[in-house]
């Protein structure tokens, strides 16, 4: 037995559940024990915005026969769109209790063929261990496969998949806009925005945008790589972080969307003279705010690259250090933090963490709420950019974007200046 001091992520239940909680018409039961039924409560608690959380307590014990109380799971899955109208997906999650349990997942019909409303997605892919972020992609694939199968005729006009953070994301909701707002500029509409406020409906026409663009792969990368396989829908997978990123990543969504290169150019540049002042704040400040000064970054994985290759190509910063706590994402991870820095590492201890980055000495930290006492005791600035962060603002600021990088200038000006 491993005592932890903190956990980067939770149970692949948890991820399942965050994932239905973004969702609209998507709802979820929750098989576990008795005491486990606390998602509701952090979730309104985290989201301020009055809904209750969309799930249903399945507990692991057996009740009276005659009974009609929670408990039966069969009974509890096919019963969630009678007693919630509107719910037109179901999907199950289970505890690690659950799981230990041995249990075996019920069988359904196929949607519509009993008159009992959709037929529900088992996840039967959780197995013990499994974490929070590689549970909701692959619960965001079962549900676009559930959904996005039919053939249909792309947009009239150029249109692009939106697939970013789940809820609990830092500043998820203002990602989406911000990234919106910029393909709005070169002419693209967006076809959907999933997870985050998608509906049923909106994974039924995914199939009919020119292109998916990934502002958080990891989960979207399994979902949009089945749009490509099954309707030829290619992907844009650069992180739109940083100025470089987000000119990057817009010149391959005109690219896919076959849109004019010098229109697209001139739009580029035109955002970075107005709205980003990343370059401006690299050419402005001081050269001894940067000389010698080294950073370590850690997260997720889009975040902690983004951010990674933004501070040291972009600001010039040595990042001796970038690492991930996705373990299942371990060689991506690595394959792309080595264009930017030497100390790529993949960890998802909290201590074995410090060491890492103790060991570089840093002078700025770029990461979780986890790395807070790793700065005080480094006694080094701490910017929590990554999830999971503890800052949660009631209006939230995009990283992502030629906006989110003027942000991310003002952080930086504020930890360095």
């Amino acid at each position: 037995m491993r005592l932890l001091g903190g956990v980067y992520e939770g149970p692949g239940s948890h991820g399942i559940l965050r994932l239905a909680a973004s969702m609209r018409g998507v709802h979820a039961v929750l098989r576990a024990g008795p005491g486990e039924g606390y998602f509701p409560a952090l979730y309104s608690g985290r989201e301020r915005d009055g809904r209750p959380a969309p799930v249903t307590l399945s507990p692991l014990h057996e009740g009276r026969r005659e009974s009609y109380a929670p408990g039966d799971l069969p009974r509890d899955l096919s019963g969630v769109a009678r007693r919630h109208p509107g719910v037109e997906a179901v999907i199950l999650a289970r505890s690690e209790a659950a799981l230990l349990s041995g249990e075996a997942v019920p069988e359904f019909p196929a949607p519509g063929a009993d008159g009992g409303g959709p037929a529900p997605i088992t996840c039967d892919w959780q197995t013990p261990g499994m974490g929070e972020t590689e549970a909701a992609e692959l619960a965001l694939e079962d549900l676009v496969r559930a959904h996005a199968g039919a053939k249909l005729e792309r947009t009239q006009y150029p249109t692009v998949n939106l697939f970013g953070p789940p809820v609990f994301g830092p500043g998820a909701g203002a990602e989406y806009d911000e990234a919106e707002r910029l393909l709005n500029l070169v002419g693209v509409e967006v076809n959907a925005r999933v997870p985050l406020g998608a509906t049923v409906e909106d994974l039924r026409r995914l199939p009919r945008a020119w292109a998916s663009v990934l502002l958080y792969r990891e989960v979207g990368e399994s979902a949009t790589l089945f749009l490509q396989d099954e309707h030829g829908i290619g992907r844009v997978t650069t992180p739109m972080i940083g100025a470089a990123g987000t000119g990057a990543a817009l010149r391959a969504v005109g690219e896919a969307c076959e849109l004019d290169p010098r229109f697209v150019d001139r739009t580029v540049w035109s955002e970075l003279s107005r709205t980003s002042k990343l370059p401006w704040y690299a050419r402005l400040e001081r050269p001894e705010a940067f000389a010698g000064r080294r950073a370590a970054v850690f997260g997720d994985f889009t975040y902690p690259l983004g951010l990674g290759y933004a501070l040291a190509r972009e600001v010039g910063l040595d990042v001796a250090a970038c690492g991930t706590y996705l373990v299942h994402l371990e060689r991506d991870f690595l394959f792309h933090a080595q264009t930017f820095t030497e100390g790529g590492f993949v960890e998802d201890d909290p201590q074995k963490v410090a060491g890492r980055i103790e060991a570089v000495r840093p002078g700025l930290i770029v990461g979780t709420e986890l790395e807070a006492p790793i700065a005080e005791a480094l006694d080094v600035p701490l910017l929590p950019l990554c999830y999971p962060a503890g800052d949660r603002p009631f209006v939230e600021r995009p990283l992502m974007g030629y906006g989110g990088s003027s942000i991310l200038a003002d952080r930086l000006d504020e930890a360095l200046g």
